[in-house]
């Protein structure tokens, strides 16, 4: 065969693997970008970051091109991305939208839990967590002393520093963490507990790594490629793992079921019972075991259990905090509005209360457009479907990802005029009275939204409002001018800040 035969060969196999790939491919799929073989929308992506764009910067000019619903290649994933408020509610209510794509955690770290597992198994955890996590007061407003309390700690370190000069990010990280720690652990940690300290970095790091919508994690094919630091991102964990198991170990040392302390005695306690269920025979005590509700508890997901909800219950929260204190400095006649209805509301002699919610209208507004510019998780967590399944008259294939794009959400001008503008007034009717549009879905919605919900509403809002009550927030003298920018990865957190906490009098 010589070397046109050759050629000639070569093009009829190309042309028969394109004619093949167009007859093949499924009918009534999203509409979206061409994409690279093997590669897909990368280089688009990755040529949007090098130019100062983040993903969800890329995924935002797609939905104005493609509508409410496209989709894009990312490698060997199709990932479908919602773009409508409206389209997301009704993709999450659905049972075969539910579930959570294949991920670092269970195919590198042999981590199984609540925000990794689908099916039954999701379920029954979700349903523990929501239970024991209420039963030790989370949600309930006798839950706000705690919460208090550890602001005050807080204020406390703040008001130390004489309003010299600091980084906002360790305290809150390490004030907030506590939180959910007191909780799960049944232990705070010192804001000068080093190991602790390094444990939130690690923590606020893997959150950077992780990329736009946790890309990197749920796709571990990512880590073939030079640019993606899928080394460090599995090292860090497995730092955060070990830390956590050994808080476990020391739990079964000290373990008494007559005298359960925390969230992970509780476990324990589950764990316990399955076993002697399984092998039929008695618990330690002596006692029989009970029939357990919560026969999927073990020993295999106790640890990503408990890492899901410390995690969730930290850094998020945590950044919302940050950036609202920056919001007030770059507008301080706003944080005078807000200290002002705290005086009027509250007074000077005590602490804001949950109680007081619904006479601080302002106070309340200015925390949910500070959530709906700064965005902290813009392209939510992914979900996967569970089968072949219709939305909107698109096919969407079994194992697709699916993306809501809450920066695009949050920016739709026809739900947010002049959405590019800090304006808390929006969230204010003609009475004044605050309002929360149905639109702003921080926590996302469904069936897999943030099981810590309630608990960083009341975190954002008391943290915040003593914040207010207690101090006014100013830009450092000499300090590089403050910047609304954020920095991309599966938060979307602020460009690093100092800023000086005026005692108020």
């Amino acid at each position: 065969m010589d070397f046109l035969d050759i050629r000639t060969f070569l093009l009829g196999v190309l042309l028969l693997l394109v004619f093949r790939w167009l007859l093949g491919r499924p009918k009534n799929l999203p509409p979206g970008p061409w994409g690279f073989p093997l590669l897909g929308s990368i280089p688009a992506i990755v040529w949007g970051m090098f130019r100062g764009s983040e993903p969800h910067h890329q995924l935002h000019r797609y939905a104005a091109k493609y509508g409410p619903i496209f989709r894009f290649k990312f490698l060997n994933k199709t990932v479908v991305v919602l773009n409508d408020y409206a389209l997301v509610k009704e993709a999450f209510q659905h049972p075969q939208l539910s579930d959570r794509p294949k991920n670092i955690f269970t195919e590198f770290l042999g981590l199984e839990g609540v925000g990794a597992s689908n099916g039954e198994a999701w379920a029954e955890m979700r349903r523990f967590c929501l239970t024991v996590l209420r039963s030790f007061g989370v949600g309930k407003s006798s839950f706000e002393e705690q919460i208090g309390t550890e602001a005050e700690e807080l204020i406390k370190e703040m008001a130390a520093l004489g309003g010299k000069p600091f980084n906002p990010k360790p305290f809150l990280g390490n004030a907030v963490a506590n939180v959910i720690c007191c909780v799960i652990f049944g232990k705070r940690y010192k804001y000068t507990d080093e190991e602790f300290k390094y444990l939130l970095d690690l923590l606020s790091r893997n959150a950077k790594l992780a990329g736009g919508g946790g890309a990197v994690m749920v796709n571990p094919s990512l880590r073939h490629l030079p640019f993606i630091p899928f080394a460090e991102l599995l090292a860090n964990f497995n730092e955060i793992t070990c830390f956590i198991g050994n808080i476990v170990d020391a739990h079964r040392k000290t373990f008494n079921a007559d005298d359960l302390k925390d969230f992970t005695d509780v476990y324990l306690m589950e764990i316990q019972q399955n076993l002697a269920r399984d092998k039929d025979r008695m618990l330690p005590d002596g006692k029989h075991p009970k029939a357990s509700k919560y026969g999927h508890l073990s020993e295999r997901n106790i640890v990503g259990t408990i890492m899901g909800l410390f995690a969730a219950g930290s850094e998020t929260t945590a950044t919302t905090i940050q950036w609202a204190l920056l919001y007030m400095m770059v507008y301080p006649d706003i944080q005078k509005r807000v200290q002002a209805e705290i005086d009027d509301v509250v007074g000077r002699n005590r602490m804001p209360r949950m109680a007081d919610i619904p006479e601080l209208n302002f106070t309340r507004a200015v925390i949910w457009e500070v959530q709906r510019l700064a965005n902290i998780v813009p392209l939510g967590v992914p979900h996967a479907a569970a089968s072949d399944i219709y939305l909107r008259g698109y096919l969407i294939l079994k194992d697709t990802f699916v993306l809501p794009n809450m920066w695009t959400i949050f920016q739709d001008p026809k739900h947010w005029p002049e959405p590019e503008l800090f304006k808390p007034e929006r969230f204010l009717n003609e009475g004044g009275e605050a309002v929360k549009a149905d639109e702003l879905i921080p926590f996302s919605t469904g069936r897999r939204s943030c099981i810590g919900e309630h608990l960083a509403k009341m975190e954002i809002f008391l943290f915040f409002a003593f914040f207010m009550h207690q101090f006014t927030f100013k830009t450092p003298e000499d300090s590089p001018p403050l910047t609304l920018k954020g920095k991309g990865g599966l938060t979307h957190s602020p460009q690093p800040f100092e800023l000086c906490a005026v005692p108020r009098g």
